[in-house]
């Protein structure tokens, strides 16, 4: 691991348990088994950059689960997505949160918010409209609410399968199965 995702590692852990305002660069560096100084070499900012780094990865990976290139059975490509999409919100949870505190009184915070969500929701959006002008779909709501109501669905899943990972499998299975049913997929 380079020290980079090891100030990155420790301090999502620090800035989770503690929050951002009340962690110090400090003690991001003693998590990551680093000096402050070091801190500061990577990032310039100092907390300010470390969060916006970990915020950046975060959206970094939700984008990139959505690149699904094959589009032959929808319903295997809204299997692997809403899985996909679940486990980064698990993995990602505590960031996520973060970046809500943050964007409650932050500007810059809340853009990066909205257009992390808008742009989830917009390619899925654009998704279920192909399919449903190929007559694969019929969403039972606009698209776009098709795409909000099961991020939803998919956040409260990921506070469910973090109490308990053995809840993972029926939850994937329900939201799969939730998504099917909104956007109305045709095999």
């Amino acid at each position: 691991m380079s020290t980079r995702e090891a100030i990155l590692a420790g301090a999502e852990g620090v800035l989770v348990r503690r929050g951002v305002d009340a962690a110090s660069v400090g003690e991001l560096a003693e998590a990551a088994g680093v000096t402050r100084p070091t801190v500061y070499a990577h990032f310039p900012a100092g907390k300010a950059d470390v969060v916006a780094a970990l915020v950046a990865r975060v959206r970094d990976d939700v984008l990139a689960a959505q690149e699904v290139r094959d589009t032959s059975d929808p319903t295997t490509i809204a299997r692997r997505a809403i899985t996909d999409y679940l486990d980064l919100t698990v993995r990602h949870r505590r960031v996520l949160e973060v970046l809500a505190q943050l964007a409650r009184t932050d500007p810059a915070y809340s853009s990066v918010q909205t257009e992390l969500l808008d742009r989830v929701h917009r390619r899925n959006a654009r998704f279920l409209a192909r399919l449903a002008d190929e007559g694969r779909a019929a969403p039972v709501m606009a698209p776009l609410l098709v795409s909000e109501a099961i991020t939803g669905i998919v956040r409260r899943f990921a506070e469910r399968i973090d109490e308990d990972p053995d809840v993972r499998g029926d939850l994937v299975d329900a939201a799969v199965a939730a998504y099917v049913a909104l956007a109305g997929l045709r095999a």
